[in-house]
């Protein structure tokens, strides 16, 4: 698969003079927690993670947007500082430069929305393919794009966070590089990255209180897995993702190496927590509680009863609203059995079993076949400093941070 940045947006991030080594802040901003990383790239190394910290985002009885932008903030606060603090206290090695030079942050959601598109421009006469004529095709279909979210998002707040080139054809033949060709007709299937304008400064602002560099990179977490899976699993062209948060669950389809769509619902760990809590009538730390102790096999029989019946309820929910999702997604391409997934390592086994258990009159009397992306796997692909955490979101977000950097160092 071809793999482009798009235009300036992508260009201005990067220092203009090359460098063996770059010192990057790694930022994973989810539903129910924001991870932060110190990492090394190098050329022609693995990435060296060389610190990580996380903090849950302080649990929403009720969803409001409001108050969940500022917890939000408030964990990304907490990070930063913990990061800034160690860059201080560890031995970072580097030959030259011991400053931060790049950030990089991905958002899961419901922060962002990613679109797939598929261009078709075709002209009378042939023309000559250069980035800035590819860059303005994307951005005319952008404009169309705004308009058609503009009932979910106000076309003033939309940020483009990401632009991705996934493949391009010239007169129906897929090029690795099209550009300074000639051709009549351009064919091109791309990613693009939506977040609020709102969202997104907040976000800056926290960062720039610690780090100083000349532009945050912004992407979302499902183009950083689909390339980590791509690199871990060369063999695997058509699969589903699923990237499991506290609030809420996110579909991909990528069919023949291409993400065809992602769909999301708003169901995810913590809607388990808020039934227990509501049919137990406690608070969310005790219901929390509660939950991962059913998990671990810890609770006494009366209780573990208890739990169970409010489980099996939200697990029929959950599922019904994945099969409403693979259904619809499936639209798009064909469903394959091959599904890797990322969530909390305490809640994999209950998701693990509930997509074995998923229905779909597309596989016939078949089960899809769940693969979890957990830090055994990722991490053969990375380095870590001694005592670091092992976080599976931070390694797949720090292999994608090697691929693009690798291009300036």
């Amino acid at each position: 698969m071809a793999w482009y940045n798009v235009g300036a947006m992508e260009l201005s991030f990067f220092n203009k003079r090359k460098q063996n080594e770059v010192l990057a802040v790694l930022i994973d901003i989810g539903s129910a927690s924001v991870g932060a990383s110190l990492v090394k790239i190098e050329k022609d190394k693995a990435p060296h993670i060389l610190a990580n910290v996380r903090e849950d985002i302080s649990f929403q009885e009720v969803l409001s947007s409001a108050r969940f932008l500022f917890a939000m903030n408030n964990a990304l606060e907490k990070v930063l500082k913990e990061i800034q603090t160690s860059i201080g206290q560890i031995d970072l090695n580097l030959e030259h430069n011991k400053t931060v030079s790049n950030v990089f942050c991905t958002l899961s959601s419901p922060w962002f929305i990613l679109k797939t598109r598929t261009l078709d421009i075709v002209r009378e006469k042939e023309f000559d393919v250069t980035e800035r004529a590819i860059e303005e095709f994307i951005d005319k279909d952008i404009e169309i794009l705004k308009d058609e979210m503009k009932e979910i998002l106000p076309p003033k707040d939309v940020r483009i966070i990401e632009k991705k080139i996934l493949q391009i054809k010239l007169n129906g033949y897929e090029i690795k590089n099209p550009y300074k060709q000639k051709t009549a007709r351009v064919e091109m299937s791309t990613a693009i990255g939506v977040s609020s304008v709102k969202v997104t400064k907040s976000i800056e602002r926290k960062i720039n209180n610690f780090f100083h560099v000349s532009s945050i990179h912004f992407g979302t977490f499902p183009v950083a897995a689909f390339s980590a899976i791509r690199d871990i699993f060369p063999i695997e062209k058509n699969f589903l993702f699923l990237d499991i948060t506290g609030e809420s669950t996110d579909v991909s389809l990528v069919e023949n190496d291409l993400i065809i769509g992602t769909i999301s619902f708003p169901l995810g760990k913590n809607f388990f927590i808020r039934e227990i809590s509501t049919r137990l009538n406690t608070i969310h730390e005790e219901a929390m509680t509660l939950f991962v102790m059913f998990l671990r096999g810890e609770l006494h029989d009366e209780q573990s009863t208890q739990i169970a019946g409010t489980i099996a309820d939200s697990e029929k929910e959950w599922l019904a609203r994945f099969e409403k999702a693979i259904a619809t997604i499936a639209q798009k391409g064909v469903l394959p059995h091959k599904i890797f997934f990322t969530t909390d390592s305490d809640v994999m086994t209950l998701f693990s079993g509930l997509i074995k258990k998923a229905k779909s009159e597309l596989l016939a009397d078949a089960s899809f076949d769940p693969q979890y992306l957990d830090q055994l796997i990722v991490s053969k692909f990375v380095s870590f400093g001694a005592g670091v955490t092992r976080d599976p979101f931070i390694v797949v977000e720090a292999l994608l941070a090697e691929k693009v950097l690798g291009q300036h160092i």
